[in-house]
């Protein structure tokens, strides 16, 4: 992550996950035949993420992909299938956390140890998830992000809440604990509609 990205949240998602989430593409494209299937699949994508941050500089940041191609927006060019709400708190743990990769922050949230490819059939399968859910990380540092899924209105309440310590993500993002151990320990302790917080999860971990 550069420093600019580090410092200036603006700059973090206006520059630093783009350029990040376009590496992605580039890195399948330099995969050659191996990788031309997921490739495809990743330029089949045309969507929109909206980031809203909620915070001392509150911002509206679109950030618009076309033929798999991510960059920032001050409008939508697709109604935004995931919309992320968060605070200082949050923003400050993300942008210190996920290396500038927002689809490596959305997989480990849902299990998954490496990287996330976005194609069209993950996004509209993380669409039809349909609503809201709270992610919290728990303990000194800790943070809470709001995540709606899909085009329709956001409730005012999260329809489910994923809940986790520091140490229990650390070890799900690096693939030391699989998601389901981690449910059995309750490494994760969830509340509310547990079927959308599977769809969340099937859609992320489901094969590329």
């Amino acid at each position: 992550m550069s420093d600019t990205g580090a410092s200036d949240p603006r700059s973090f998602y206006c520059k630093t996950i783009p350029d990040d989430f376009n590496l992605r593409l580039d890195e399948q494209a330099a995969l050659g035949d191996a990788g031309r299937r997921v490739l495809e699949a990743m330029r089949a994508l045309s969507a929109t993420i909206r980031i809203d941050l909620v915070g001392d500089d509150p911002a509206t940041i679109y950030l618009n992909i076309e033929n798999g191609c991510m960059s920032a927006a001050e409008r939508a060019s697709n109604p935004p299938f995931i919309r992320l709400i968060q605070d200082d708190a949050t923003l400050r743990w993300l942008m210190r956390e996920t290396d500038g990769s927002l689809t490596a922050l959305l997989g480990a949230l849902a299990g998954l140890g490496g990287e996330m490819k976005l194609t069209r059939k993950r996004m509209l399968d993380l669409e039809s998830v349909a609503g809201l859910i709270r992610f919290e990380i728990t303990g000194d540092d800790g943070f809470a992000l709001l995540t709606h899924f899909g085009t329709g209105v956001m409730p005012a309440e999260p329809d489910a809440v994923i809940r986790m310590s520091k140490d229990s993500y650390a070890a799900m993002r690096s693939g030391r604990v699989d998601p389901q151990t981690a449910f059995l320990d309750d490494s994760i302790q969830t509340e509310g509609d547990l079927q959308k917080i599977m769809q969340v999860a099937f859609a992320v971990v489901a094969p590329d």
